[in-house]
């Protein structure tokens, strides 16, 4: 806050597992370059004396000082993240699920299986049980996709508005079959949109190939220690994985 408390900047950042996950920063463009975004940095990052965590961020691609600020505490530029929006017009660009495999939604108030956590735990190195239950109480609802065995294969959300994501996987390349599937899974009245990462080569080719666009400047992602498989996932969103 400033001297007529009007609030002029905020921050917070989630915590799992060995993770540290700056989720926001923003400071009012008429306090900015006067040290609080620093402060505000200072004041969510992990307790000192402790053994530091992974720390990550999506940052602004064209923010060099907010990311020379992340840089300077170790959580480094590593990798794009796009927002692709649209409605796919090629389908014939979409890869289809292999062979035997089958998917479909989990029936509301089933607990999810423990399958999914022991994925997310291998794709993104921690549990992201609270995700989940964050993801299904604003309306995402989960698909799971089974092998012909009926091994888990992998998992992502849709939305009703559009929204594709998270999306985790068991092979990398099953992320593009199950992404696409996804794409399918919903008919929104409007752009279906996710967050693809420069990793997930297959899926960002595959999805504007398909008639998906690149919306805005790429985010970067950044992390002062690699902590998951981007090649297997892609995000909720750049505030929450």
């Amino acid at each position: 806050m400033d001297d007529d408390d009007a609030i002029v900047g905020f921050a917070s950042a989630v915590e799992r597992g060995d993770l540290w996950f700056l989720s926001m920063l923003f400071v009012a463009p008429g306090r900015q370059a006067r040290g609080l975004g620093r402060r505000l940095l200072a004041a969510v990052m992990p307790e000192p004396g402790r053994t530091p965590p992974a720390m990550a961020a999506a940052s602004d691609s064209v923010q060099p000082i907010s990311n020379g600020l992340y840089a300077s505490n170790g959580i480094v530029p590593r990798m794009p993240l796009a927002h692709l929006v649209g409605r796919p017009t090629r389908l014939d660009a979409l890869p289809a699920l292999p062979s035997g495999a089958s998917a479909g939604p989990l029936a509301p108030g089933t607990p999810l299986p423990e399958e999914v956590h022991a994925l997310d735990r291998q794709v993104l190195g921690f549990d992201h049980a609270a995700d989940h239950d964050y993801a299904m109480d604003t309306g995402r609802q989960i698909h799971l996709v089974h092998g012909g065995d009926g091994r888990l294969l992998g998992y992502g959300y849709a939305t009703a508005v559009g929204y594709v994501g998270p999306v985790a996987v068991l092979d990398p390349g099953l992320l593009a079959p199950v992404t696409a599937y996804l794409l399918s899974a919903v008919s929104p009245r409007g752009a279906l949109a996710a967050w693809v990462p420069g990793a997930a080569g297959d899926t960002f080719r595959s999805l504007v190939r398909a008639g998906l666009r690149i919306d805005g400047f790429p985010l970067l992602l950044c992390w002062s220690r690699p902590f998951a498989d981007f090649a297997r996932y892609v995000p909720m969103s750049p505030g929450l994985l």
